[in-house]
């Protein structure tokens, strides 16, 4: 089956703190999946689309166990690689009464060791959609290599593609950030990030200059979300805001991705933008 959308990155084992809000004091634990471009693909598989996930994980239970929760979801993961590395962690709090304190375990992990050479150009050729984004640049060199290598195919073949700026400080600064993202945020169907992103990677805080220099380097939707703010886009220059509405979140992380997911499945299945 040709897949609808083509992602890749990192899928980590979650331990989100189950008894209390605080990890340090909690004694409790429950184990889902994490991770930027898998939530992705989820959302799109949700919405009744193919997806198609790479990564690696390690030869651990929580690799397999990972894998698991992704075929339950529908998404294709028929070409993951297991590797002798092991597999990513988080472990945070739910973030219910204060703010979210993730702590990682993936210095050296296995989607580290993806490469360029781990891309597949002939699923890419037969895809609808390329999605990457800047965690994955941020784990390795050698995934930024990937990145770049997936959204230069996906130009070379007329696929549209997303690139999500998805700044993590935690892995790694925002000097190196910038040096890493900016050559890529170019020429994309989709650029999606939040305002203090886009200052990062452009170098402009004022948020409608930026979302110009986004189209200015060939990016024909360029979103700019600010938590609860109004989001601002703009499509193919014709800028507008629209005020999200008001939610009771059930969990704060991975909204971005949830959201990033609607909008490649509505792009994919025809809706106007």
């Amino acid at each position: 089956m040709m897949p609808d959308l083509y992602t890749f990155g990192e899928a980590m084992a979650l331990f989100l703190a189950s008894d209390t809000d605080d990890v340090v004091t909690a004694k409790s634990f429950s184990r889902s999946t994490a991770g930027a471009e898998g939530n992705v693909a989820v959302g799109v598989s949700r919405l009744g689309l193919n997806a198609h996930f790479y990564t690696h994980f390690g030869n651990d239970e929580l690799g397999t166990a990972i894998l698991n929760d992704f075929v339950a979801e529908g998404v294709d993961v028929s070409a993951v690689k297991r590797v002798p590395e092991f597999t990513g962690t988080m472990i945070r709090n739910p973030g219910t009464s204060r703010a979210v304190e993730a702590t990682y375990l993936r210095k050296g992990a296995a989607a580290s060791t993806i490469t360029r050479n781990d891309i597949d150009l002939e699923v890419i050729k037969k895809s609808r959609w390329v999605h990457a984004t800047g965690i994955t640049c941020a784990i390795s060199d050698s995934a930024a290599g990937a990145v770049e290598h997936a959204l230069q195919a996906a130009r070379q073949n007329n696929i549209s593609a997303s690139f999500d700026l998805n700044i993590r400080r935690k892995l790694w600064s925002v000097e190196k950030a910038r040096s890493v993202l900016e050559p890529l945020a170019h020429d994309v169907e989709l650029l999606i990030g939040g305002q203090d992103e886009y200052e990062v990677v452009f170098g402009e805080s004022d948020p409608r200059k930026a979302i110009e220099v986004a189209h200015g380097r060939g990016c024909s939707i360029v979103i700019m979300t600010n938590a609860d703010q109004p989001i601002r886009f703009s499509i193919n220059g014709n800028y507008s805001e629209v005020t999200p509405p008001k939610i009771t979140a059930v969990d704060p992380v991975g909204s971005g991705d949830a959201f990033t997911g609607g909008v490649i499945a509505g792009l994919l299945s025809g809706l106007p933008a």
